[in-house]
């Protein structure tokens, strides 16, 4: 659903100056006003997703291309790796 296509009814939300000012980062960050920025979240065509997932989604992506790597097709057993870290 198009968030353009719906009648807008006005609400009003309470942050502090610090937040607010975030939002509006946020919005400028995505060309969007902030009224946009709401109603794209509200409607589902934008996603609040953490850092930290984020980085879990890199490293994931960064252990595949490792592993697909030709050169790191090579197996090594446990034990000589744990002796060549001195464990």
């Amino acid at each position: 659903m198009n968030p353009t296509d719906l009648t807008k009814t006005r609400y009003e939300v309470t942050l502090t100056q610090e937040a607010w000012a975030g939002v509006e980062t946020a919005a400028k960050k995505l060309n969007l006003s902030v009224s946009e920025l709401f109603e794209q979240i509200g409607c589902g065509l934008l996603e609040i997703v953490k850092p930290e997932d984020i980085e879990d989604y890199l490293d994931w992506q960064d252990a595949l291309e490792a592993e697909a790597n030709p050169e790191n097709q090579e197996r090594i057993p446990w034990e000589q790796v744990k002796q060549e870290l001195g464990l």
